[in-house]
């Protein structure tokens, strides 16, 4: 039987390529998935988010009575406060979203609200049977790609960022001893061959270069760069709204 599969990512990842070329070997990405505004063209795209999970988070954002943006602000102590929720609110609904997961088989979850949620999602269930993928890309794009959705941050502040996800990932896979495969996105597209081929090994899949050319539209074996249209629309956007940009310390779990 296939595993099921949780990709954790910061959103910043492209994390919608890897959800969507693994869902081409028959997982569940939901009843109702996500669809997102491209930053570069006047369209929509399938992020291959459940929006029932979505829905559920922004759930528990709201009973830890957060209002900050997740997507810019690293906090040990907002994971702490949803965590603690499990056990001291009505979990009903969680729960029949899990069993809903269950009867489902294999399913798969990309949602980059998880850094914060996947504690609290652990205490209700034990993740048997799943595998995890660790998604990162270089922090370049990473940045050109915020940039484009209006998060006007330094580069210094979008890499603690991203460098103290990673770290509290990683740090509740060890509690836990969950089963990870760390995937960088710039090998997935720029090997391809050899990418497929760990991730096949890891999730017993048989995926293919014709599998991933159906949901990365651009072409194989370069470096994903942003386009320089790209880059200067970033710099333009940043440097228009440079006395609002965020620069802020973070710590640490």
């Amino acid at each position: 039987m296939k595993p099921n599969v949780v990709i954790l990512t910061s959103g910043l990842t492209g994390s919608s390529v890897l959800t969507g070329l693994i869902a081409r070997a028959g997982y569940w990405t939901g009843d109702r998935t996500h669809q997102k505004d491209s930053t570069q063209k006047n369209e929509q795209y399938n992020t291959h988010e459940n929006a029932e999970l979505i829905d559920l988070n922004l759930r528990l954002f709201k009973e830890a009575g957060y209002r900050g943006n997740f997507s810019t602000e690293f906090s040990p102590e907002l994971i702490r406060r949803i965590t603690d929720l499990a056990g001291k609110i009505d979990d009903s609904d969680y729960r029949t979203f899990l069993n809903k997961c269950a009867d489902k088989q294999p399913w798969i979850w990309k949602e980059p609200r998880l850094w914060l949620t996947i504690r609290f999602w652990r205490k209700l269930w034990d993740f048997d049977g799943c595998k995890f993928i660790l998604l990162t890309r270089g922090c370049v794009q990473c940045w050109v790609s915020a940039t484009l959705r209006r998060q006007i941050r330094t580069y210094r502040n979008l890499t603690a960022y991203e460098d103290n996800i990673k770290a509290s990932f990683t740090s509740f896979l060890e509690e836990n001893h969950l089963s990870c495969l760390p995937l960088r996105y710039e090998a997935l597209i720029q090997h391809p061959t050899e990418t497929l081929e760990e991730l096949n090994g890891y999730l017993g899949l048989s995926l293919t270069i014709e599998d991933l050319q159906k949901v990365y539209t651009k072409p194989l074996y370069k470096a994903p760069r942003s386009s320089i249209a790209d880059y200067a629309k970033a710099a333009l956007i940043y440097l228009r709204n440079y006395s609002e940009r965020i620069d802020v310390p973070m710590g640490r779990e």
